[in-house]
């Protein structure tokens, strides 16, 4: 209704991730996100940290004509600083780590953009060349020029480089920015498990995260996998 209204409404919520675990999977909305990016006149923001956090409230409050959800998870996430900037979140998304000769682009999003960063340094450790990327509004980045959103993407690089998103919800929409996803997929629901036992469980983990991205580069490179064919990998 606050959309419909264009309402100034601030909504906080506070249970995104399945990382909250032990409450199952009715307070693990895995496939809420989806909606709200796809409703008209609403913004819906998943920050990564305090650093974020502050800058979607600050969107939040400028927005005088839309709502906002800003989506963060109940369980502790790293604070990310230097690398994270609220100034950059009213972009939609941004470079956090550039690479020259990048191999790969991998897309972090809200509680789970430290895992991000962790897996592209797994990466470089077996000699994957990594940039990564902060995409906490997807509505937002949308309104950025062409050109912004080229670069942030690397999508102007003729040859042009695999991304990757990882994100514990439906993969709905990712296909838009993503060559490939570690996600929930579309057929399933959360676990009642502690937060690193439900992580674990959904393969959410630097180890296994990286050797899924690491084949799935091999398939690209011989042809198994092509691209502009979206994937979930599992």
């Amino acid at each position: 209704m606050g959309a419909l209204q264009e309402l100034q409404t601030i909504h906080f919520g506070s249970h995104d991730s399945i990382g909250i675990g032990k409450d199952g999977p009715t307070h693990q909305p895995l496939e809420f996100a989806a909606l709200y990016r796809a409703m008209p006149n609403l913004l819906y923001i998943r920050p990564a940290d305090n650093e974020e956090v502050a800058g979607a409230l600050t969107i939040a409050i400028e927005s005088k004509r839309t709502p906002t959800i800003i989506s963060t998870s109940r369980h502790p996430v790293p604070q990310l600083v230097p690398l994270t900037k609220r100034g950059e979140v009213a972009k939609g998304a941004y470079v956090l780590e550039e690479a020259e000769k990048a191999h790969l682009t991998i897309i972090g999003v809200g509680a789970e953009l430290s895992m991000a960063l962790d897996v592209a340094k797994n990466l470089r450790q077996q000699g994957c060349e990594v940039r990564t990327v902060s995409f906490p509004c997807q509505r937002l980045f949308e309104k950025q020029p062409r050109e912004y959103r080229q670069k942030v993407l690397s999508r102007h690089n003729t040859a042009r480089i695999a991304a990757v998103v990882i994100e514990p919800y439906v993969s709905n929409g990712w296909e838009r920015y993503a060559d490939a996803a570690i996600c929930m997929g579309t057929d399933q629901f959360g676990k009642s498990l502690p937060c690193e036992e439900s992580y674990k469980y959904f393969g959410f983990e630097v180890d296994a995260m990286s050797a899924r991205i690491r084949k799935y580069l091999r398939d690209l490179e011989t042809g198994v996998e092509e691209r502009g064919q979206f994937v979930e990998l599992r």
